[in-house]
């Protein structure tokens, strides 16, 4: 697993750094210890965005401060939302990311367990939008969509999607992978590929 970790000022993030590297993961920073809020490694010369390189699986922000506002050191967590990356914060007493929140811990909580469990999940907005695609086809089709689910994760900057149909939509396949598709890149343009399995049940 790959995690940018981000914090409201460079030294909150130490802890949850080490821990997570600890437990075999890369860890990637907008900002060193030592470097100003701006500019950020995006823009430093010699320097590269860790969102540019390899795909990162989850981002974190430690909030060793009550702020209201995300600081100017938290900038990578936004780069992260807008590029549909789940979010853990930590120790967020207050949390202007609560609405973007994948997954929230306290200080001496398993922040580890925490990023794998929101970098593997379900994602919840773009699973809703493969299942109302995937039952509009099948309702224009005038086949009875019954229990249609459509699950979509991160993997390795990629969307994995995968189809439950009822059998007498199997016929359909073809149509709904595409539908499914177009409709997620409306949303995500930032996914490095979508990849749709379909699988029928009784």
């Amino acid at each position: 697993m790959r995690a940018l970790v981000v914090g409201t000022l460079p030294e909150a993030v130490r802890h949850v750094e080490a821990q997570l590297q600890e437990a075999g993961h890369d860890v990637v920073r907008c900002h060193g210890e030592s470097d100003p809020a701006f500019p950020c490694a995006g823009l430093a010369e010699a320097r590269s965005c860790p969102l540019d390189g390899l795909p990162v699986d989850v981002a974190v922000t430690v909030r060793d401060r009550s702020w209201a506002q995300p600081s100017p050191f938290e900038d990578g967590a936004v780069c992260a939302l807008r590029q549909h990356i789940p979010l853990v914060t930590v120790d967020a007493a207050v949390n202007p990311f609560a609405a973007w929140t994948s997954r929230t811990v306290e200080r001496g909580d398993d922040v580890v367990a925490a990023c794998e469990d929101a970098a593997s999940a379900p994602l919840p907005r773009h699973s809703r939008i493969a299942t109302d695609a995937a039952r509009e086809v099948i309702e224009r089709a005038g086949v009875d969509p019954g229990d249609v689910t459509a699950v979509v994760r991160r993997r390795q900057g990629a969307l994995k999607v995968t189809i439950e149909l009822p059998d007498p939509a199997a016929g359909l396949r073809s149509m709904i992978a595409s539908r499914v598709v177009t409709d997620l890149r409306e949303v995500d343009d930032a996914s490095r590929g979508i990849d749709v399995g379909i699988v029928s049940t009784p």
